[in-house]
């Protein structure tokens, strides 16, 4: 794994940004948390200080219960504390506290390069043709490979985008975009307590704006680590993208695409032939291998990188199981109209 203290750009190459950028804009780096102190320390400790004339970084604390605001308090950033809203009223805060020109949000379990702040502005004013470029995103290396769930969870990340440099959607772990835009297309929904960063997109590209992914700006991500929370946070993430599908319009973006949704059906399928089991097991059992089968092209290109990564088969699986039953929960919210806040389902 590349070093992260070390800067971002390739060997031989130095990050500009661009000449017509005169005079650098001021940047606010904000940092939504949530009982998470140790991480919280690795991340300041990285991006702190950063090779930018013009820059601050606030810390926003979601209703902590433990020494996460004291950890924030010991380094030089601002500290806006509230009760627990969820991740959007967070991002909101900080954006409404912000007095850069230019805004970035920064999960709080990354590890970043000294030359992230500067790298991200570079990106965001690059004059490149076309339409008007609005969010950029940085690329991420895994912190914690040793771990196999989080290893399994990259190369999954790492296949889906692995063709991608601009994107209809955008991940809100490390992003820079102008404050004006905010102004302009809104703020995040705080109604939404997963997918915000997604429906935040929607409006940015409804808007007339590109997203670029920055591949060659690298932060360093700590993946989930247990199988069990991963597949928790899908079913969540499901049940609320169905939400902000259905209300946006959008059906399907690069990553949920037309294959994505077959699959989705395939799983459902297998999941309504466990009914079938005592009748008709070797339908059942056909149905389940298609189901496996649907992730064998992952599970090849991720054995490019280690034989371990067979294992992309079960896991995409259960994924897609997690996802199923996400999206029946979400769909029988809407039919009970039902749309519970952050704070209700913490």
């Amino acid at each position: 794994m590349n070093d992260p203290s070390k800067p971002s750009h390739p060997p031989g190459g130095e990050a500009r940004v661009p000449a017509g950028a005169t005079v650098l804009p001021p940047v606010t780096v904000i940092i939504p948390v949530y009982n998470s102190p140790r991480l919280l320390a690795a991340c300041l400790e990285s991006l702190l200080p950063q090779d930018y004339p013009d820059y601050e970084v606030i810390v926003v604390d979601d209703g902590s219960t433990d020494d996460t605001v004291a950890t924030a308090r010991k380094y030089p950033v601002r500290v806006i504390e509230s009760a627990y809203l969820g991740i959007s009223a967070v991002r909101n805060q900080g954006l409404r506290a912000a007095r850069g020109e230019i805004v970035m949000t920064v999960d709080a379990d990354l590890v970043v390069p000294r030359d992230l702040v500067r790298r991200m502005v570079a990106g965001l004013l690059d004059p490149a043709p076309g339409r008007r470029l609005g969010v950029v995103m940085a690329w991420w290396g895994i912190r914690n490979p040793e771990n196999l769930v989080s290893a399994l969870i990259y190369r999954v990340y790492e296949y889906f985008v692995r063709n991608l440099f601009e994107a209809d959607f955008f991940w809100g772990y490390c992003v820079a975009f102008r404050k004006s835009l905010v102004e302009e297309t809104g703020y995040f929904d705080e109604t939404l307590s997963y997918v915000e960063d997604v429906d935040f997109a929607y409006r940015v590209t409804r808007a007339g704006y590109r997203i670029r992914i920055l591949k060659d700006v690298r932060v360093w991500h700590y993946f989930r680590d247990s199988l069990s929370a991963h597949l928790k946070r899908h079913f969540k993430t499901a049940r609320h993208k169905l939400l902000v599908v259905c209300r946006s319009g959008k059906y399907t973006d690069q990553r949920s695409s037309p294959s994505e949704y077959m699959k989705l059906a395939l799983h459902f399928a297998a999941l309504l032939s466990l009914a079938l089991l005592p009748f008709r097991p070797a339908l059942a059992g056909l149905i389940w291998a298609l189901a496996l089968l649907s992730h064998l092209p992952l599970a090849v290109w991720g054995m490019r990188a280690g034989a371990k990564y067979i294992l992309l088969m079960p896991f995409e699986l259960l994924t897609k199981l997690a996802q199923v039953l996400g999206a029946v929960q979400g769909a029988w919210w809407l039919l009970n109209g039902y749309h519970p806040l952050p704070k209700d389902i913490k």
